[in-house]
């Protein structure tokens, strides 16, 4: 049986297949198929999303959404059939955007088409043995794959934080030993995408590639690098003492919550973010976030003793991920785990 995961992101599909090392390791064990929605001959280049507040009134999708989204189903089935080779298989499937309520589908989609039957119509075309059960979070298999990804970034960790900066943002902790999936945390602990700077401007700008590059032609790159830091120390702040009203956001969170006085092991920076933040291009802004949470570690002891080594930033602490399949393994892993 093999064991396909499918990583669909806003501009292409990846995939592979899995193989189980053991019974916590799993690996690639076929090379990464890549295949872009803008290579499909019905791929609408002008194509705009519905405003949000359209897609939260869950209005009918329209024609073009319905075009788009084929585009998108057509994609997806287009690597799983590469992989499967006419073999029997199972599969998983991370997408963006917010899912139906039964998992099944996208309801809202901030860079693409709203697809509600996506599952449906991804099985009206392959014979799967075993039906998907849901579509994935891609920030939750992110943090799959470095848990049981051979030399994933967090497997020996017992407390971290991730965060994977593409075209979007990724956000995953591991806190106690545990995966907790940002969505079960949302009473005490916002995504970066949700977090607002006060002329409302959302934190994923400054956290996602996408963003950044179009940051940089109206601000510094300092500038952009306090604003990451700034992000970052939220995150120690408020899973060791509660949320603080850093950021603007348009709910609210409980100070309260059941991992208070958790202070984080290790900070994981994945995707494309890590290999810029490593680079010349982008030695300015990682050099200003490693300032600003210096700055801002300086003002607790108990944080200031965890995280700061004769006052500096303690490099031990921050970790940057070279696993850009991590949400592809971490797919195959839950099959592999929760199926086979």
């Amino acid at each position: 049986m093999k064991v396909i995961g499918i990583d669909g992101g806003a501009t292409k599909v990846s995939g592979s297949i899995i193989e189980k090392l053991d019974l916590k390791t799993y690996t690639l064990a076929h090379p990464v198929v890549e295949i872009k929605y803008s290579d499909h001959h019905n791929f609408n280049p002008e194509f705009l999303p519905q405003p949000i507040d359209v897609q939260q009134n869950n209005e009918d999708v329209t024609d073009v959404e319905k075009r788009q989204g084929t585009v998108y189903v057509e994609t997806v089935l287009k690597v799983v059939q590469l992989l499967a080779e006419n073999e029997q298989f199972q599969v998983a499937i991370a997408m963006p955007g917010l899912k139906t309520n039964d998992g099944r589908g996208i309801r809202i989609m901030a860079n693409g088409p709203r697809i509600p039957y996506f599952c449906d119509q991804i099985q009206k075309t392959l014979n799967l043995e075993h039906p998907i059960l849901r579509l994935e979070s891609d920030a939750d298999m992110c943090v799959w794959g470095e848990e049981y990804a051979e030399n994933g970034a967090i497997r020996s960790i017992k407390n971290a934080y991730y965060l994977g900066g593409g075209t979007g943002t990724a956000d995953g902790l591991k806190i106690k030993g545990n995966l907790i999936p940002f969505d079960d945390a949302s009473n005490w602990i916002a995504k970066s995408i949700e977090l607002k700077m006060s002329d409302g401007q959302s934190l994923e700008t400054y956290a996602s590639m996408s963003g950044i590059n179009t940051l940089r032609q109206s601000i510094t790159d300092s500038e952009i690098g306090i604003v990451l830091g700034n992000l970052l120390f939220e995150r120690i702040s408020t899973i060791y003492s509660g949320w603080k009203n850093q950021f603007n956001l348009d709910r609210k969170l409980q100070m309260d919550h059941p991992f208070r006085c958790t202070l984080l092991d290790r900070i994981v920076i994945g995707q494309r973010l890590s290999p810029f933040l490593k680079s010349d291009d982008g030695m300015a802004i990682h050099q200003a976030m490693i300032t600003e949470l210096n700055q801002q570690c300086v003002g607790d002891t108990t944080i200031s003793n965890h995280f700061l080594i004769d006052g500096k930033f303690n490099p031990e602490r921050i970790f940057m991920s070279n696993l850009r399949t991590a949400p592809i393994i971490g797919l195959g892993a839950k099959v592999w785990m929760t199926q086979c």
